[in-house]
C-alpha cells in the first residue's frame, strides 16, 4: 500500500486530479519525487486525447493548440507556475539574496511574474498551434522527462531556503 499512497501524495500536491485521502507521513512522503513522471504521463496522455478529439472534429490550429497550452495548466492547477511567477519578481528585483527569499515567499503575484507569464503563455499558445504534426509518444515523452528532471533538481540543486515545498520532498 506504500506506492499506491506515494502516488497519492504526489498526485494530491502536484496536480489537481482528485485523489483517495491518505494520511500524509514521512514514508509515504520520501519517495513522491519518484511518481513525478507518473504526473506527466497523465498530463501526455490527457494531450493525446484532445488530440484525438480535435482531429475527430476537425478543430483549427489555434484552437488545437490553445487546449494543449491549457491542459498541463488545468491537470496540475498551476501550481508550477506559481513558482514560476515568483522566481521572475524574484529575479527581476535585483535585490540582496535576503530580500530575494521575502519575494519568493510572498503570495502575491508581482508585475514581473505576471509579465513573464503572459509571455509564457503566449509563447506556449503560439508553439503548440504551430505543431505541424502532433506526435502522441514524444509529447508523452517530453512531460514525464520535464516532470523526472524537475524531481531530480530539487534533490540535486541547492535550495534557496531552509523551509518551503521543496525542502519538505527534497
Amino acid at each position: 500500500m506504500g506506492i499506491l499512497e506515494t502516488i497519492a501524495v504526489a498526485f494530491s500536491m502536484f496536480s489537481a486530479i482528485p485523489m483517495p485521502r491518505v494520511q500524509w507521513s514521512e514514508r509515504n512522503m520520501r519517495y513522491a519525487l519518484c511518481a513525478f513522471p507518473l504526473i506527466g504521463g497523465v498530463i501526455g496522455l490527457a494531450c493525446w486525447l484532445w488530440a484525438w478529439l480535435g482531429s475527430l472534429l476537425r478543430l483549427p490550429g489555434l484552437l488545437m493548440g490553445a487546449g494543449w497550452c491549457l491542459i498541463p495548466l488545468l491537470l496540475t492547477g498551476g501550481i508550477h507556475m506559481d513558482g514560476f511567477c515568483d522566481t521572475c519578481d524574484a529575479l527581476a528585483s535585483h535585490a540582496d539574496p535576503s530580500r530575494k527569499r521575502e519575494i519568493l515567499k510572498d503570495p502575491h503575484l508581482g508585475a514581473f511574474g505576471a509579465i513573464r507569464l503572459g509571455m509564457y503563455l503566449i509563447a506556449s499558445l503560439a508553439l503548440w498551434a504551430c505543431l505541424p504534426v502532433y506526435r502522441p509518444v514524444p509529447v508523452l515523452l517530453g512531460f514525464c522527462l520535464s516532470r523526472s528532471l524537475s524531481g531530480l533538481a530539487v534533490t540535486r540543486f541547492p535550495l534557496a531556503g531552509g523551509t518551503g515545498l521543496a525542502r519538505t520532498f527534497a
